[in-house]
């Protein structure tokens, strides 16, 4: 498995022409240039490290390449999250924020969840960690939050569902949490930077 990271101010519109025409028209409809700009980057990503393979997307929307090679992709702010692996995987970068954890975390977060938030001197940190873990979860069993996220406990750098066990890797990066769930516990020690304007 590689992860990488990468700068959405690597990028302009003038890029539109370096990604696939399905991605361009895409990133054309969003209003806001910080958002064409990270459909920009993840279009960019996709090509360098899927190349030409067909992309399918799931009744979730979750997408996957038609040549097998698992990948995940995830945004905030100014940066762009790329996770690609040999068997299934999800990931999620959040900016961290001051956030009222307790509030919020009764609304997606489980019992044990919420006890360790509610017991943590950082719970705003707590929150973002935990949040970063589901999501990653979520999308590596491509259903997003059509599940129930209150049926998955991410307090462990593992969780059992359905036969299967899926293992976490949190990273930090500077005022980021990220977060990469996979079935197989293959996880890098870094996040590679990547230059955009390389590719």
């Amino acid at each position: 498995m590689k992860i990488y990271i990468a700068d959405i101010n690597d990028v302009t519109i003038n890029d539109l022409s370096r990604i696939s025409n399905e991605r361009a028209k895409k990133a054309k409809k969003y209003r806001y240039i910080d958002d064409q700009k990270r459909c920009i980057a993840g279009g960019l990503l996709i090509k360098k490290f899927l190349g030409g393979a067909n992309l399918t997307v799931n009744k979730y929307g979750k997408p996957s390449a038609e040549n097998g090679i698992c990948f995940n992709l995830s945004h905030s702010g100014r940066y762009v999250l790329f996770a690609v692996s040999d068997s299934e995987v999800g990931c999620d970068i959040e900016q961290i924020k001051i956030t009222k954890a307790e509030k919020l975390g009764k609304v997606v977060f489980c019992k044990s969840e919420m006890d360790e938030i509610c017991s943590s001197a950082d719970k705003s940190g707590k929150f973002y960690e935990f949040w970063t873990k589901k999501e990653s979860f979520l999308k590596c069993i491509g259903e997003g939050f059509h599940r129930n996220s209150k049926s998955v406990d991410v307090t462990k750098d593992f969780f059992d569902d359905n036969g299967k066990t899926y293992y976490f890797k949190v990273f930090k990066f500077s005022d980021y949490d990220v977060s990469v769930c996979s079935t197989r516990n293959d996880f890098p020690d870094t996040i590679e930077f990547i230059d955009l304007k390389l590719i």
